[in-house]
């Protein structure tokens, strides 16, 4: 082979090694590039939902949820269940008729407080402990518990905006649906107030029971849908409001809201489990 070759065959391995230097430069930065551009939108989206606008957007589509199901309760079953009401009256038979129009009110007056509970009349219209009243009176209604509002005459909720004003009405009613659904309770007190002594101003809401209570950080930890704890921290994390709770096993349970009137950060819903 003469020289002439060697020097051929020399520029074709130079070519060939340049051009896989330059690929692997390439490759490499289309890599680290790509890894760039994840890691910034795994930190956008970190960001996003930390952020008071994520949060909104999941509370907005789960209101608008309740409302359709609301909706639907009352255009649909609450309707058909009043129609059985009106055939029920044409049966002949005095004591079946009388249990079917019994077991039809009550399925109607049932129907009719879920579709309450789930989109209830426009509450950031009238004073939240107002509100708050009504809803007590409600449980009451619906069930053999006991629940009990106090509150001050002259207390202040007119420096919460009407975002603050219907989240914390909800968080309040999650609450009660709980102790409803899983206390056991036979009384319930909800004490609303301002602040006293050397407490910071704001709204202080207490919801006390005298139920069987529950391991509150254990259910929180497991996402244990029953209790929903999770949708009352994002609630209250909303509004930049402190959430505790405070219950064991055989102890009952009492939940602290507090919404200062100043508050500077947000991240302050996150729940403080405290023992009885």
């Amino acid at each position: 082979m003469d020289s002439a070759e060697i020097q051929r065959l020399h520029g074709i391995i130079h070519s060939y090694t340049v051009f896989f230097i330059i690929f692997d430069i390439v490759f490499f930065a289309i890599i680290l590039g790509a890894i760039g551009l994840l890691i910034r939108y795994l930190k956008s989206q970190k960001r996003l939902r930390s952020s008071g606008d994520y949060l909104r957007y999941i509370i907005r589509g789960q209101e608008e949820e309740r409302a359709r199901v609301a909706r639907e309760l009352h255009d649909t079953i609450a309707q058909d269940l009043r129609y059985c009401r009106s055939l029920a009256d044409k049966i002949g038979e005095n004591d079946l008729r009388e249990k079917l129009s019994g077991l039809l009110d009550k399925s109607v007056h049932e129907v009719r407080s879920m579709s309450y509970n789930l989109a209830p009349p426009d509450v950031t219209k009238n004073d939240l402990a107002a509100n708050i009243m009504n809803l007590c009176q409600n449980f009451t209604e619906q069930s053999q518990v006991e629940f009990r509002m106090v509150t001050p005459e002259k207390a202040d909720t007119s420096f919460l905006t009407k975002e603050e004003n219907f989240n914390i009405y909800r968080i309040v009613q999650e609450s009660l649906n709980n102790i409803l659904k899983h206390a056991k309770a036979e009384e319930v007190t909800v004490l609303l107030r301002n602040e006293i002594g050397g407490e910071d101003k704001g709204l202080y809401i207490f919801i006390t029971d005298d139920g069987i209570g529950f391991d509150a950080r254990r259910n929180y930890v497991s996402g244990n849908s029953h209790f929903g704890l999770l949708g009352m921290n994002q609630r209250a994390e909303l509004i930049k409001a402190k959430l505790e709770i405070s219950s064991e096993p055989g102890a009952g349970s009492q939940i602290k809201l507090v919404k200062l009137k100043h508050t500077s950060s947000v991240g302050e819903g996150v729940i403080k489990f405290k023992n009885l």
